[in-house]
């Protein structure tokens, strides 16, 4: 006879058992009672007092036999609390309870809260679809919160009498665990061992009583019984344990064997079915079945070796619970919950499984970690195994100042759940960050003190504070035997799925009010500035630059589009087509060149065509007009309220145009190549300045125009003075910028910068591909 439940709702005011909830409360509980056989005596009507957050509360009620009667309700629970289960029992003289012998624990009454104050994202489902990584398992919680009813409590005396040195070692539980002491935390298995009796609930996931669990349940008094029509007193390989081969009696007359096996992904399963060596061991017709967690069956299998056996391999591509069906052919028609009708034979035979798994792809160590991991968008992220005694050591080659974080979690996908650690330890194999421990999977981070490699260990434990860099890790081994039909040896004991991510965080870019930027082409783009010196702001290779009124940072990254750079907000895209060129308006406003496209506007909000032809040119003015140059069109300035109007029809080769000065007096500089440089204002119209064809020219923000006269070398204009000879020798780049200083990439001579009062200072001995100044 099986022990029957009693729900009794009566304390849920605030209404969280729906009907729904209530079905799915009764079906999960109901399936763990179901293989309790115990005879309890019946409760005379007694007045209990159960808390709640809101004070406490009174019941009372008499219990009739062979039943559990129970209070759920939802209660607003502290901090991250998502559940509380308890029983109330009475002891007689002998530490009987209800009926039993001693040492026998029955409780008269019992309650599990569940947390409905709205910090909880609780997953309702009766199966596993759907349920993601940010939602708290209701039916885990309350298989959880139960067995602390059924006596996993810590002054509930037939447990506690099994606890020695925060480990439970019943003779059932042991037996379940390797024949080793189980490790607990108070009434919880601890969280190294993968179990739903772990304290904390692991989001995202499903736990189900396995064989430890229910031995402890023996161990504590209970008659734990065999599910009707299936038999699963058997385990091929739990928590991870694997590498190994397990051999199994089937008796099918005691139903068909349901055995979980835990698999990390990329573990390759073997099943060999197989006569035995006496005659009631040979003959019969074996099937063979494989289910996922939520009960889905991915596989089967039937006589593909001949003589009514099978040799069949599996590989799983997501790790987790799994569990595998062995019956006979006529037994076959069965689903994960409803076994099969047919008369079973009363033949038996054997089921070899073996489990290998995937080769370790990861260094064990940190001399073997050679290839630093590659960063992309500043992220690497890894989904892959960590096999009981296995370390995998990731190598970051990292830069001084930057910071970064480290995390291992459950893969979004699933997978097999267990403790990941992760530590940092520089070359010497000296830890310098880690997880403390206190969650299954950990998570750290570090700021590079100097540039140089460091390395990410994850394991299953918590990293020692000096490892030696050529040490490996040894996987650790055993092998036990349970009885006369199972045996089990295995390479490794525990093991997890797991996510490795690793963002790198580059320290804040601090600019002076005036920086230059620079493009060194394979070295890609960086910015300088007096107050702090070189700092990178990316890795890639700009086609071309300007900078804005506000200081944006316009970059053309080529195929990889337009974007716009600030210190305080970083890389924003404006179009990833690739323009021809650009030119900074006023505010955030950009002028983009898309060549046969076209010439556009882009003021932050999005872009607008100005007009479909292709300009040769362009140059934008602080009074936020534009001076386009169309070829043999002419040149033509454009302005919102006015349009475009024609300012010359010559074809002018270059256009040069003060930005953010405050001296700006409307001066438009045009290279009219063999007919010299000219000056334009809106009131002076054309002035020519010199005769002589500019190689190129940028002008500054005090109203005056640096010229590169080629060989003739590098001069100065402005209207007080006229032209005056900076340097003998031809530049290449220049920028103006506005604290008066002129920037010049001299080429093989390197970078420079130069102004009245400074004179010249180099900056860099490279020479640059192209440069911008604020």
């Amino acid at each position: 006879m099986a022990v029957s439940l009693q729900l009794d709702y009566s304390l849920d005011s605030s209404g969280f058992f729906t009907s729904d909830r209530r079905a799915l409360l009764e079906s999960t509980l109901n399936a763990i009672a179901s293989r309790l056989g115990d005879t309890l005596a019946a409760v005379s009507s007694y007045t209990y007092t159960i808390s709640t957050s809101g004070g406490s509360r009174q019941v009372t009620t008499s219990v009739p036999a062979n039943t559990i009667k129970l209070y759920p309700f939802g209660d607003a629970l502290s901090g991250s609390t998502v559940g509380q289960g308890s029983g109330v029992w009475f002891e007689s003289a002998n530490n009987a309870m209800r009926g039993q012998g001693a040492n026998d624990y029955a409780p008269n009454i019992g309650y599990i809260k569940f947390d409905n104050d709205g910090s909880t994202n609780w997953f309702f489902g009766a199966t596993t679809a759907g349920l993601t990584g940010s939602q708290t398992d209701f039916v885990s919680v309350a298989r959880h919160e139960f067995l602390h009813v059924l006596g996993m409590m810590p002054n509930q005396p037939t447990f506690s009498r099994y606890l020695q040195n925060s480990t439970f070692v019943g003779p059932n539980a042991k037996a379940a665990y390797h024949n080793s002491p189980v490790p607990m935390n108070g009434a919880h298995i601890a969280n190294s061992v993968t179990s739903v009796m772990n304290a904390a609930t692991l989001n995202g996931t499903r736990e189900d009583l396995r064989s430890l669990e229910w031995g402890i349940l023996k161990d504590i008094g209970w008659d734990v019984r065999s599910p009707a029509g299936f038999f699963k007193n058997w385990s091929l390989f739990t928590g991870g344990d694997g590498d190994g081969k397990t051999v199994v009696k089937v008796i099918p007359s005691q139903g068909v064997y349901m055995m979980q096996v835990d698999v990390l992904a990329g573990d390759r399963l073997r099943l060999l079915t197989r006569d035995g060596t006496s005659a009631s061991e040979r003959g019969v017709d074996s099937y063979l079945k494989i289910f996922n967690a939520a009960g889905q069956q991915i596989a089967s299998e039937d006589d593909n070796i001949g003589g009514g056996k099978e040799d069949f391999t599996y590989t799983f591509a997501n790790g987790g619970t799994y569990w595998v069906g062995v019956g006979t052919y006529d037994q076959r028609e069965y689903s994960f919950t409803t076994p099969s009708t047919a008369t079973p034979s009363s033949t038996a035979f054997y089921l070899e499984a073996t489990l290998t798994g995937r080769a370790d792809e990861e260094p064990n160590n940190i001399k073997s970690a050679s290839t630093p991991i590659a960063f992309s968008a500043g992220r690497y992220v890894k989904q892959t195994t960590l096999a009981g005694g296995d370390a995998d050591y990731y190598r970051i080659d990292a830069q001084a100042g930057h910071t970064y974080s480290i995390k291992a979690e459950l893969p979004a996908g699933g997978g097999l759940s267990g403790s990941t650690m992760v530590s940092i330890y520089d070359a010497s194999g000296r830890k310098i960050a880690g997880s403390d421990g206190s969650s299954r999977y950990g998570q750290t981070s570090f700021t590079a003190p100097a540039s140089g490699p460091y390395f990410v260990l994850a394991s299953s434990w918590v990293g020692a504070d000096q490892v030696k860099p050529d040490e490996l890790t040894i996987s650790l081994g055993g092998s036990t035997v349970i009885g006369s039909e199972y045996s089990s040896s295995f390479d490794r004991v525990g093991g997890s799925d797991y996510t490795l991510s690793i963002t790198d965080t580059a320290p804040p870019i601090q600019l002076g009010p005036h920086p230059v930027y620079l493009d060194f082409g394979p070295a890609g783009l960086w910015a300088w500035s007096a107050e702090y010196g070189y700092q990178q702001l990316s890795t890639s290779d700009p086609e071309g630059m300007v900078v804005g009124t506000d200081g944006s940072l316009y970059i053309d990254f080529g195929s990889a589009g337009v974007w716009r750079w600030t210190q305080s907000a970083g890389y924003q895209l404006i179009s990833a087509a690739n323009p021809e060129g650009m030119a900074a308006g006023v505010g955030t406003s950009l002028f983009l060149d898309f060549g046969p496209y076209g010439l556009w506007l882009w003021n932050g909000a999005g872009l607008q065509q100005l007009i479909a032809a292709d300009p040769e040119g362009i140059a934008a003015a602080p009074d936020g007009s534009l001076y386009v140059d169309f070829g043999s069109f002419g040149l033509w300035r454009w302005t919102a309220g006015g349009g475009f109007q024609q300012l010359i029809a010559a074809n002018p080769e270059r256009i040069a145009i003060a930005q953010n000065g405050s001296n700006y007096d409307g001066s438009v500089f045009v290279d009219f190549g063999s007919f010299g440089l000219w000056r334009w204002t809106q009131r002076t119209g054309f002035q020519q300045l010199i005769a002589a064809a500019p190689k190129g020219m940028t002008a500054a923000p005090d109203g005056s125009l640096a010229v590169d006269f080629g060989s003739f070398g590098l001069w100065r204009w402005s209207a007080q003075d006229g032209f005056r000879q900076l340097n003998t020798a031809p530049p290449g780049k220049l920028a103006a910028a506005a604290d008066g200083w002129l920037y010049i990439d001299f080429g093989p001579a390197g970078l420079w910068r130069w102004s009245l009062i400074g004179g010249y200072q180099k900056l860099h001995p490279n020479a640059v591909q192209n440069l911008a100044a604020r």
